[in-house]
C-alpha cells in the first residue's frame, strides 16, 4: 500500500519544499520519521505544518519528512485516522513522532431509529449526508440537498416549478397501488408527507438551512423498527442545535437569476406559413377564424414561449442565534426565501422559524429537548401553458382589441354576429396565464418534547418519552374569470376555494439499557418501546360558477379595469374527512462479542384503523449479523485494509399509505357533471365505491449482503451491497365481476412485486496537503424489477391491466401496462417498421391497414391491439453520483453530477404534435420542427417510436467559494453556484427527466440558476 504513494508524495514534497524555500527565510531545518502507535509502520502522507503559517511538507513512501523552520517554531502532524499533534522544536534539529490513533473517528455515531449507534457496529444500510456535503444553490425542497449523494436513491422533482414536489424511490418501487414514498422522520417525528392541496411539496416547511443530517435506512434491517411504513425505506432528518460556547451569530444569504435550459423547437411563421402551403394549399384560407385574413398574408410572427418565460429572480435570506454551556444550548433561526418561476406569474416564497432548545437537570440526569419549526409558504400556480405555447399559431397576435376575451387573440366562431370560443381549439397562453389566479398557502408547524431521563442507580439504563405534534392549515383560491375563453361557454367564470386542514399527534415512550460486559467479551444494547400516533384530515370548500366579469384590476389590454360584485350561478361543496390512529410496540436487541461479531435483532407490531377487525395487527421483524474482520488476529499484520466489516440481513417491513375506510362500503360525491336537477337547483349525487372487508397489509421481505472497507489508511472508504426485496399482498385496484360489488373495480391484495440490485459506494482523499485537499464521493447502483404475480389470472394470453397516466391525444389512452414477467409500468407499443432511410413507416395518407407500418407480432394478418408489446421501462437501470469538494488555501470547488442509465420516456409531446391530415382539412396547430420526421397523416400515438432513451448525465451544480480567513472575529465566505449547468442525453425533448411515470407531456421546464450568496458567521 505504502509504495502506491511513493512517486506522488516524492513530487509533492518536492514541489513544497521549493515553495517553502523561496518563501521563507528559515534558520534551521528540521528532519524526522512519523510511524503508527497501533503496528509501529511508518505513516507516509501525514501533514507537517509550521503552525500560524502555510509553510508545510509531508511524509514520504517511508514516513520520513524534512522542512526548514523558523526559530522557535511549532510543527503540526495530522493524519487521517490520527489524532493531531503540535510539537515545539526548540533547539532540536530531529523530532520523531508516533502517531495515535483516533478512536473518536472510528467511533462515528450514526443516527437510527429510536436512538444512536457507533457506525463501526451498524448491521443495516445506512446512509448519512451532512450539511458539508450538501448541494449548494437556490434549493427549495429539502431532499434536492441529497440529490446524488446516497446510492440507490432516486429523487426525482415532479416538474421545474420552484419548490415543486418531488418523487423519492429507494432501491425501486415495491408498490402499484400504495404509495412508493419512503417515511420521513424529521427530529424524531413521523411527519405526514402526502401534501395538501394547498401546497406544492408537504416538506417545504423546512428550512434547508436548519438541516443538520439526512440520514437514510434502506434496507430491512435498519428500518423494520418503523414496521408498517418502512416499505419504501425510511428518512431521517436532523436539524442543527446549539453547542457549547460563546453566543455565535450567523447570516446565509443569496440571489439567484434563472433562465430557461432548454425551448421547444417550433415553426416560425414563416416556416408555418410553408408548411401549410405545401401540405394543404387548399386551405390558406385558414380555418381558424371567419375573420381571419390568408395564412400568407398574416404578417405576425409571435414566438408564444418567449411570451411565456421570464427571468426568474430569486432571494433568500436567513439569521441564526446558537450558543450555549456545559447544561444548556440554544439553537434559534429565521428564514425568508422568494423564489419566481420561469413561466410567468408562478413563483413560490416561505417564511420559516426554527428553535431546538436542550437542558440538562438533575444532577445531568435528565436531558430535555424542545424542537418547534413553523413556516407559511405560498405557491401561485400557473396555469398549464407549455402545451399551448409549443401549438399555437404563430402567425397570430397575441392581443386583439375587438377580443371579447379579455382583449387577448383567441380562435373563435361568429355565430349570430357574436364571437363564440372554437370548439377543441388551444386556449392563448398568455391570455390563460394573466387572466387566471391560483394561490395556495400553507401555515404548518411541527414541534415535540422529549424527556431522556438516565437511571443513576442502574448504570446503562434510561428512559426517553417524546411528546409530539404536527399541525397544517391551508387554503387555496382559484379564479377563472369569465373573459377566459376556457370559461366563456356559456359566459361563467369559476371560482374555487378549498380550506384543507391536517394534524397529528405523537406520544412515544421506551426505555433502553446498554451493559458492557467485559468478563465475557461482550455488549448489549436493548430498546423497547410503545408508539401510539394519531392521524386527521379535512377539507371544506367549494366551486361555484358566477354570471358576470370578475377582473380584479389584472393587465388585460382592450379591456376596462373593474370590479363587479361576486354573483354566484351555483355552488358544489367539496367536503371530504378522514381519520386514523396507529398504535405500535417495538423493540431492538444490539449484541456484540469480542468487537469482532454482531447482532441486531428488531421487532415491531403495528396496529392500524385502514384495516378491518380481522387483519388490524400486522408483525414487523428484522435480524442482521456482522463481523468485523478488521479485527481479527490474522488481519493484525497486514497494512492494506483498515477497515473491513461483512454484514448480512433479512427482514420484513410494510406499507399502509392506501387512505383511509377502503375496507368499509363507503360513498364518494359525484363530479360536478353528475349533478342532479330537482326544480330550479342541482344537487350533487353519490355513488358507491368498491370495498374488500379483508384488506391486509401490503408487505415487503427484504434480504442484503454488504461488505464495507477501508484502504490506504483511509484515504479510500467504501461498501459494496448486493439486495433482494419481494412485495406481497400487493395492494391493487382489480377488476370485479358484475353484481359481485356495487361497482366494477375493488382494491384488494392480488399480486407480488420483485426488485433486486447492486449498490457501491466509495469516498476518497485524494489528495491532503495543508494547502490543498480533494475529496471525491462515487456511488452506482443497478437495479430491476418486475411483476412476479397479478391478479391472480393464469390465462396465458391475459395481456395485463392499462396503467400509468393517460397520455394527450384521444380520449383515456395509456401506453403503460402491468403484466407478469415485466417491470412496472412497461411501455406498450406497437413496434414501428423503419425504411431504408432508417425513418419509421408512414401511414400511407391516412390508410386504415397499418400492416406496412407496425409489425404483425402474432402473424395473423391484422394488425390490433393482440400486436401491442411490452417495450423498455421508465425506471433507469443504474443510477450514478459523482460529488467533488477542492479546497486549495482560500478557495472552494465543488460540483455534482448525476447519470440515469437504462431509462426511457414516452415523448408525449411529439407524438401529439405531428402533422395531420385528415381529407382536405389541415390542423390549426403549429408542430414541433422534427415532427415531421415522421410523417404520418394520422397520429399514431402506440408507436414504439416516441418511446425514446432517456438515459443522461446531468451537472446537477458547481460552486466556485472564497473564505476569507485573515478576519478574528468574523468568518466569512462569499460563492457563486450554478444550477443545472448542461444535460448530455439523446432525448430529442426538453429534458429526459419527467416523472416518474415516464410520460413527457408539456413539462414544466427546469432552470439554468446562478446563484450568489454569502456567509458572514460572527
Amino acid at each position: 500500500m505504502r509504495e502506491l504513494f511513493t512517486t506522488r508524495f516524492t513530487w509533492m514534497t518536492a514541489m513544497l519544499l521549493l515553495t517553502s524555500t523561496l518563501a521563507w527565510a528559515q534558520s534551521k531545518v528540521v528532519t524526522g520519521k512519523i510511524t503508527s502507535a497501533e503496528d509501529g509502520a511508518s505513516l507516509p502522507g501525514v501533514n507537517v505544518l509550521e503552525k500560524g503559517t502555510s509553510n508545510g511538507t509531508v511524509t514520504d513512501s517511508n514516513g520520513h519528512y524534512s522542512i526548514s523552520v523558523t526559530d522557535n517554531a511549532t510543527l503540526i502532524f495530522s493524519f487521517i485516522g490520527y489524532k493531531s499533534q503540535e510539537v515545539i522544536v526548540g533547539g532540536q534539529s530531529a523530532v520523531d513522532l508516533t502517531l495515535q490513533v483516533d478512536v473518536t473517528s472510528l467511533s462515528e455515531v450514526v443516527v437510527v431509529g429510536y436512538g444512536q449507534q457507533e457506525k463501526k457496529d451498524v448491521t443495516g444500510v445506512v446512509a448519512t449526508v451532512d450539511s458539508k456535503s450538501f448541494n449548494k444553490g437556490a434549493i427549495v425542497s429539502p431532499d434536492q440537498l441529497m440529490n446524488g449523494k446516497v446510492a440507490g436513491v432516486q429523487i426525482l422533482p415532479s416538474d421545474g416549478q420552484p419548490g415543486s414536489g418531488s418523487s423519492i424511490r429507494i432501491r425501486g418501487g415495491t408498490s402499484i397501488n400504495a404509495s412508493n414514498e419512503p417515511l420521513y422522520v424529521v427530529d424524531g417525528i413521523p411527519v405526514v408527507s402526502d401534501g395538501t392541496a394547498a401546497g406544492r411539496n408537504p416538506l417545504n416547511f423546512i428550512n434547508t438551512n436548519d438541516i443538520e443530517t439526512f440520514t437514510v435506512l434502506k434496507d430491512a434491517s435498519a428500518a423494520a423498527i418503523y414496521g408498517s411504513r418502512a416499505a419504501n425505506g425510511v428518512i431521517l432528518i436532523t436539524t442543527k442545535r446549539g453547542k457549547s460556547g460563546a453566543p455565535t451569530l450567523s447570516y446565509d444569504g443569496f440571489v439567484s437569476v434563472g433562465t430557461v435550459a432548454k425551448k421547444y423547437d417550433v415553426f416560425n411563421a414563416d416556416q408555418f406559413r410553408s408548411v401549410v402551403s405545401y401540405y394543404a394549399p387548399q386551405n390558406l384560407k385558414y380555418m381558424g377564424n371567419p375573420e381571419a385574413a390568408d395564412v400568407a398574408d398574416r404578417a405576425y410572427n409571435t414566438n408564444w414561449q418567449d411570451q411565456i418565460f421570464q427571468t426568474a429572480v430569486g432571494q433568500s435570506h436567513n439569521l441564526s442565534l446558537s450558543g450555549g454551556t456545559d447544561k444548556t444550548n440554544y439553537r434559534v433561526s429565521l428564514g425568508h426565501l422568494q423564489q419566481d418561476g420561469i413561466i410567468k406569474t408562478s413563483y413560490t416564497k416561505k417564511t420559516n422559524i426554527g428553535v431546538n432548545f436542550s437542558q440538562l437537570a438533575l444532577d445531568d440526569a435528565l436531558k430535555i429537548d424542545v424542537n418547534v419549526k413553523g413556516a407559511v409558504t405560498e405557491d401561485f400556480y400557473s396555469a398549464d401553458v407549455i402545451g399551448a405555447a409549443i401549438s399555437y399559431d404563430p402567425s397570430h397576435p397575441v392581443y386583439d382589441a375587438k377580443s371579447p376575451f379579455g382583449g387577448y387573440y383567441e380562435y373563435y366562431d361568429s355565430i349570430g354576429g357574436k364571437r363564440v370560443p372554437k370548439v377543441n381549439s388551444p386556449n392563448n397562453p398568455v391570455s390563460s396565464l394573466m387572466q387566471s389566479k391560483d394561490v395556495g398557502s400553507v401555515l404548518r408547524s411541527l414541534g415535540n418534547l422529549q424527556l431522556d431521563y438516565k437511571v443513576k442507580v442502574v448504570p446503562g439504563l434510561r428512559f426517553n418519552v417524546n411528546l409530539g405534534y404536527d399541525v397544517t392549515r391551508g387554503q387555496r383560491k382559484q379564479f377563472l374569470p369569465s373573459t377566459l375563453k376556457a370559461e366563456n361557454s356559456p359566459d361563467t367564470g369559476k371560482v374555487v376555494i378549498q380550506n384543507p386542514y391536517k394534524n397529528s399527534m405523537l406520544f412515544e415512550g421506551y426505555i433502553n439499557y446498554t451493559r458492557d460486559l467485559k468478563s465475557i467479551k461482550s455488549k448489549v444494547d436493548v430498546t423497547g418501546g410503545y408508539s401510539w400516533q394519531s392521524f386527521y384530515a379535512e377539507n371544506h370548500g367549494y366551486t361555484a360558477t358566477q354570471l358576470s366579469t370578475n377582473i380584479y384590476g389584472y393587465n388585460n389590454p382592450g379591456v376596462a379595469r373593474k370590479t363587479i360584485p361576486f354573483d354566484p350561478l351555483s355552488t358544489t361543496a367539496i367536503p371530504s374527512l378522514g381519520e386514523n390512529r396507529l398504535i405500535s410496540f417495538f423493540g431492538r436487541v444490539n449484541y456484540s462479542y469480542d468487537e469482532r461479531f454482531l447482532l441486531t435483532v428488531n421487532l415491531r407490531r403495528d396496529g392500524s384503523t385502514r384495516f378491518g377487525p380481522n387483519n388490524k395487527w400486522g408483525t414487523f421483524p428484522s435480524a442482521a449479523i456482522g463481523w468485523r474482520i478488521a479485527n481479527e488476529n490474522f488481519m493484525q499484520n497486514q497494512n492494506i485494509f483498515s477497515d473491513l466489516k461483512l454484514r448480512a440481513g433479512y427482514g420484513i417491513t410494510g406499507n399502509q399509505d392506501i387512505g383511509n375506510f377502503r375496507y368499509l362500503g363507503t360513498y364518494t360525491p359525484s363530479d360536478p357533471q353528475a349533478n342532479y336537477q330537482f326544480g330550479s337547483a342541482y344537487y350533487t349525487t353519490i355513488r358507491p365505491s368498491g370495498y374488500d372487508t379483508n384488506l391486509q397489509w401490503e408487505q415487503t421481505a427484504s434480504s442484503n449482503i454488504g461488505l464495507d472497507f477501508g484502504v490506504l489508511q483511509g484515504r479510500l472508504s467504501g461498501s459494496i451491497e448486493v439486495y433482494q426485496k419481494n412485495t406481497d399482498k400487493l395492494l391493487f385496484t382489480r377488476a370485479v365481476a358484475p353484481g359481485a360489488n356495487l361497482t366494477n373495480t375493488i382494491l384488494t391484495n392480488i399480486g407480488k412485486v420483485q426488485n433486486k440490485g447492486v449498490e457501491l459506494s466509495l469516498d476518497a482523499v485524494a489528495i491532503s496537503t495543508p494547502s490543498l485537499t480533494w475529496n471525491v464521493g462515487f456511488n452506482a447502483a443497478y437495479n430491476t424489477n418486475k411483476i412476479t404475480q397479478l391478479d391472480g389470472n393464469n390465462d396465458p394470453d391475459f395481456p395485463g391491466y392499462a396503467a400509468g397516466d393517460n397520455i394527450a391525444g384521444g380520449v383515456g389512452n395509456k401506453v403503460e401496462i402491468l403484466r407478469v414477467g415485466q417491470p412496472v409500468n412497461a411501455f406498450y407499443v406497437f413496434e414501428h417498421k423503419t425504411g431504408a432511410d432508417g425513418k419509421p413507416v408512414n401511414d400511407n395518407l391516412g390508410a386504415e391497414d397499418k400492416t406496412n407500418m407496425y409489425v404483425d407480432q402474432n402473424n395473423d394478418g391484422i394488425i390490433n391491439e393482440k400486436d401491442l408489446r411490452p417495450f423498455h421501462r421508465p425506471a433507469p437501470r443504474v443510477l450514478m453520483g459523482l460529488t467533488s469538494q477542492l479546497n486549495y488555501k482560500n478557495f472552494d470547488f465543488s460540483f455534482t453530477l448525476r447519470a440515469n442509465l437504462g431509462n426511457y420516456v414516452y415523448n408525449n409531446v411529439a407524438s401529439n404534435s405531428t402533422f395531420q391530415r385528415a381529407g382536405d382539412a389541415f390542423r390549426p396547430l403549429n408542430l414541433i420542427t422534427n415532427s415531421l420526421r415522421a410523417n404520418y397523416y394520422t397520429p399514431q400515438y402506440f408507436s414504439d417510436f416516441y418511446v425514446e432513451n432517456a438515459s443522461f448525465l446531468r451537472m446537477d451544480n458547481l460552486t466556485l467559494g472564497y473564505s476569507v480567513k485573515q478576519l478574528t472575529k468574523a468568518n466569512i465566505r462569499v460563492y457563486a453556484t450554478v444550477q443545472n449547468a448542461f444535460v448530455i442525453t439523446k432525448y430529442s425533448g426538453i429534458d429526459p427527466e419527467v416523472s416518474v411515470s415516464g410520460i413527457d407531456n408539456n413539462l414544466y421546464p427546469r432552470a439554468r440558476t446562478f446563484v450568489f450568496g454569502v456567509h458572514i458567521g460572527l
